[in-house]
């Protein structure tokens, strides 16, 4: 009977310890931590600090919604976006303190309710992994956004301000950029391919073959994919009607006349953000010139054109003899 008795207390205490390990192990373990990573009531939130190394970004919540420090107003979008991400930020994996320590710059993000802070972390990017400190925490964490697969969340937690202001178009930075498509008015069409080392290749006419590089202007080049940082629209032009041929008829512009189209640009970042602008004149009424300043833009065939300046489009739609050394351009 002894000899039972001690058989089934064993029995029990092993069955008890495998469930102790079972609800105490490493993925009911991630559970617990996610508490301190996710952000919590993030429609009490009313200001967020986003610093670094290059850029610092304050966005502020009053009544008429989300602005920037100074007054002008964001993108409501991209900031409930970044809230978002915020919230449902989930644990892949848990680091030591003392291990990687990641390879990107320190992001450091912060959310405030009535003045004082209610969470904040360390945000940094390690190759194609995204790595959160939060404040205090003795442990780093590999993280994602739950129902987001893929999401690149260094831009969503952008520290740039001009990730965050209205109306923005396209904002890519020259390195993050690996082709550009170029189909101008005049018959030029060319295209810009970029490796990731950074090595600049150009084809001309759909010619399979490269230019060779002794003819091209490499700062030109360069220049060119620095100009997708922050392009912006001033608004919608209200201009949806457009001719089989791709040419807005204007017919909603009190009699404007229409335009044919100047541009057709491509441009697609490494990790497959994709833009295509059409570019057309605008004429605001019968018997005008066409607008100096400003052009219309459908962007990735969106129905409605937008109202463009010039100093973003202008740049964009140089010659290919821009690109070539001085001795290609002169033949």
């Amino acid at each position: 009977m002894r000899l039972r008795k001690y058989t089934g207390m064993i029995v029990a205490a092993i069955v008890l310890t495998a469930l102790l390990i079972l609800f105490s192990g490493p993925r009911n373990g991630l559970r617990r931590e996610n508490k301190y990573i996710a952000l919590h009531n993030p429609s009490q939130v009313d200001k967020i600090m986003l610093a670094d190394g290059y850029d610092t970004t304050i966005l502020i919540r009053k009544e008429a919604g989300w602005s920037l420090f100074g007054g002008e107003s964001a993108n409501q979008v991209t900031v409930d976006n970044l809230l978002i991400a915020a919230e449902k930020l989930q644990i892949n994996s848990i680091i030591s303190i003392s291990g990687n320590t990641g390879k990107g710059p320190v992001r450091k993000i912060t959310f405030y309710k009535a003045g004082r802070p209610v969470h904040q972390f360390d945000f940094q990017v390690d190759g194609n992994r995204y790595m959160v400190t939060p404040k205090g925490s003795s442990h780093r964490y590999f993280v994602a956004v739950a129902g987001y697969p893929g999401l690149d969340m260094d831009r969503v937690f952008s520290s740039s301000a001009n990730h965050y202001r209205e109306h923005l178009l396209i904002d890519l930075l020259p390195s993050e950029i690996a082709r550009i498509d170029i189909s101008l008015q005049n018959g030029d069409q060319f295209c810009f391919v970029q490796d990731e080392n950074g090595n600049l290749s150009c084809y001309v006419d759909g010619d399979p073959a490269p230019v060779p590089p002794g003819k091209l202007n490499e700062l030109a080049i360069r220049l060119l994919f620095s100009y997708f940082t922050f392009i912006r629209y001033e608004r919608k032009s209200g201009i949806t009607e457009v001719s089989p041929e791709g040419v807005p008829t204007h017919s909603q512009l009190e009699g404007g006349k229409a335009g044919h189209r100047m541009a057709l640009l491509h441009v697609e970042s490494f990790k497959g953000e994709k833009h295509a602008l059409e570019v057309f004149p605008y004429y605001t009424g019968p018997g005008k010139e066409a607008d100096m300043f400003r052009a219309l833009v459908r962007h990735n065939n969106g129905k409605e054109l937008l109202v463009v300046n010039y100093i973003y489009l202008d740049v964009l739609m140089r010659k290919l003899t821009h690109y070539f050394g001085e001795k290609s351009a002169r033949q």
